[in-house]
């Protein structure tokens, strides 16, 4: 479940809590016995506490519009002209500030328990009860530091007096322990720790705040009733009250039962003066009709307001895609998000198992590899694949993983052939009608999309083009871009890169996409090339490598310069290369894939004097294959 999709439900349950409170609020007016009340709003704090559980959450079915359309690899920016990033405000940052604020409440929970021990180890523990009839396990303590009565512990509770209170009359002293082992008895300090746990982590929510301070206020007036009931003597507890009241109350002594606040002298005193007698008839017939009103509330709220589940998707599992060559068995290691299949060499009968050791980076993308163990014929097919595969940081990734491919039995031999795309040419103006995943697991599929700058029915042209390209990269570059449409619909595809070793390595993929892409976008901002990457020459070895990867390769980068015709004509945008490294790290061959003619020429330029470190195959240099991005952005 993403960030986003855990706000809206926190807003929404926070509505549906609103909604039946406001509706309590009403109906507890009903209920004139304070138990009665206690237990109804008790039950409506259960009642919002237990309604994620509870109630069916909306599962919305992604849908799965097929598309097949011009192709583009996602790969690295190299090189940024603009100005720097500045820090944008998401709406899912609400949840750390939710989280900061629990935090903070709890921390201040803490400190108010240390303020208990304190102040219990500063009072003088009295010998004798006020009553004599008082629990044994009860301590009694004399305190000068506290405002009024306080009642905490549970297997040893404490009761802390003010000596003050001690000054009043026997009898309203007594009627304040009374109402402490009241307390006592009902272990009520055990619900004030967990009320103030449930405050601390709806801090936010002033529904919550509400119905707490209800159940405070019914639980004082229960314990007010059992009091009177005990001593007989309403107008001397009534006097009591008003005594305690009378020597100015300290802030609030948090958490533990206090004797007496504030802003409840009044409605208690008036509770206690009217005494409110209901036969049980009528006190189960009212209680019995607030209770409904209140479950056909929290159904009506949870209707306005539902919760969403992550959306499902009727697409198969996609883990488990990757079709290995015939008699081929893969054991990665580790969690993959994606890899090429391993196909068996061409006319090698050779059987065994390869064992690979791979490096790794901090983004799960294979940056070396190299063979432990297993027959020299296949090595070369596990290698071309392993440095293209990309494994899972979820949970935690070593930096070297060893993976086992097992050659079992060696296919007979097949022609390959070579697919060539039809290219159709966008026409504007477009608008996105369907964003499809091929071959990504749910994992990097859900880091896509949560990631991509556009959405179905948003308007589709050239740069948005270029921004979904920029953002794919940014997850893996791995990824190519499809683009396919006929005005005025615009069909977006996001898939693996097709991989392999090309020009040498008997039994790889040869051929690749033939062709290019023609046409591109409508515009100019992709018109891919013609010319073509020269084949390798006597039979040497060369690999695919993904630009992030080569990237980390570099040892001379020449910063291009921005045209200045360009500038005056305010063209920006990503001039994109497939590029041919020698086995030297010299760039040996530059095939244009994108770019607009101003900037093409100042980018080649620059280019072509990188030199990067030799890529190394078993221990050889090899010639390397890679995409190389260029990005000019003017300065806002």
């Amino acid at each position: 479940m993403t960030a986003a999709l855990v706000l809206d439900n926190v807003l929404a349950w926070s509505a549906q809590v609103a909604v039946l409170v406001a509706v309590a609020a009403l109906a507890a007016w009903t209920l004139g016995h304070p138990r009665g009340r206690l237990i109804f709003w008790q039950g409506i704090l259960a009642i919002a506490l237990l309604l994620p559980a509870v109630e069916p959450w909306v599962q919305p079915v992604a849908q799965d519009d097929g598309s097949v359309a011009v192709a583009a690899s996602a790969s690295p920016v190299i090189v940024t002209h603009g100005s720097a990033s500045r820090f944008a405000w998401k709406r899912e940052y609400l949840l750390l500030l939710f989280a900061a604020g629990a935090a903070l409440r709890f921390l201040w929970i803490g400190a108010g328990l240390v303020r208990l021990r304190r102040h219990r180890l500063d009072a003088r523990m009295l010998t004798i009860p006020p009553v004599p009839f008082s629990n044994p396990r009860v301590r009694w303590f004399v305190s000068a530091t506290v405002g009024g009565p306080v009642t905490f512990g549970f297997l040893n509770p404490s009761i802390l007096l003010p000596a003050r209170v001690l000054e009043l009359p026997q009898d309203m002293t007594a009627a304040i322990a009374h109402h402490e082992l009241a307390h006592v008895r009902r272990r009520d300090w055990l619900f004030v720790l967990l009320e103030e746990a449930i405050r601390s982590a709806l801090w936010f929510h002033p529904a919550a705040w509400f119905v707490l301070s209800r159940i405070q206020l019914a639980r004082e007036q229960v314990v007010d009733a059992e009091v009177v009931g005990l001593t007989c003597d309403r107008e001397r507890y009534l006097d009591a009250l008003v005594a305690v009241a009378a020597q100015g109350l300290l802030p609030d002594v948090v958490p533990a039962t206090l004797f007496l606040k504030k802003r409840q002298l009044a409605v208690r005193v008036a509770a206690v003066l009217k005494e409110t007698r209901m036969s049980k008839p009528r006190t189960f017939l009212s209680f019995t009709t607030v209770c409904s009103a209140a479950l056909i509330t929290a159904r009506l709220a949870v209707w306005m307001f539902p919760m969403q589940a992550p959306a499902q998707t009727r697409s198969v599992e996609k883990t488990s895609i990757v079709a290995d060559g015939p008699g081929v068995a893969v054991e990665p290691g580790a969690k993959i998000l994606h890899r090429p299949p391993v196909f068996f060499p061409s006319g090698v009968t050779t059987v065994g198992s390869v064992i690979v050791e791979s490096t790794v980076n901090q983004k799960g993308e294979v940056t070396d590899a190299h063979v432990i163990s297993g027959p020299d014929e296949l090595r070369s097919a596990a290698l071309a694949s392993v440095l293209n595969w990309h494994f899972s940081t979820e949970g935690g990734l070593a930096p070297h993983v060893q993976s086992t491919i097992r050659f079992e039995t060696a296919p007979r031999p097949a022609p390959i052939s070579t697919a060539a795309v039809a290219a159709p040419v966008a026409r504007t103006p477009l608008y996105l009608k369907s964003i499809d995943m091929i071959g990504l697991s749910d994992e990097l599929e859900e880091k896509v999309r949560a990631i991509l700058p556009v959405h179905i029915g948003d308007p589709f042209g050239n740069d948005e083009f270029v921004r979904v390209m920029a953002a794919v990269k940014e997850v893996d570059e791995h990824l190519m871009v499809r683009m396919n449409g006929h005005a005025p619909d615009a069909m977006l595809t996001i898939m693996l890169r097709p991989s392999g070793i090309t020009g040498g390595i008997t039994g790889g993929i040869t051929g690749g996409i033939s062709g290019g892409i023609a046409g591109g976008v409508t515009g100019g901002v992709m018109s891919l090339g013609i010319e073509t990457i020269p084949p390798s020459a006597n039979g040497a070895q060369r690999v695919r490598v993904g630009g992030n990867v080569q990237a980390e390769n570099i040892i001379k980068k020449v910063v291009p310069l921005y045209p200045p015709l360009a500038k005056q004509a305010r063209i920006q945008g990503t001039v994109q290369f497939t590029a041919l490294i020698a086995k030297d790290g010299s760039v040996a061959a530059l095939q244009l894939v994108s770019g607009h003619p101003l900037l093409v020429q100042s980018a080649t330029e620059a280019v072509k004097q990188w030199l990067y470190r030799p890529t190394l195959l078993n221990g050889e240099p090899v010639e390397v294959l890679t995409q190389i991005d260029v990005n000019y952005t003017l300065t806002q």
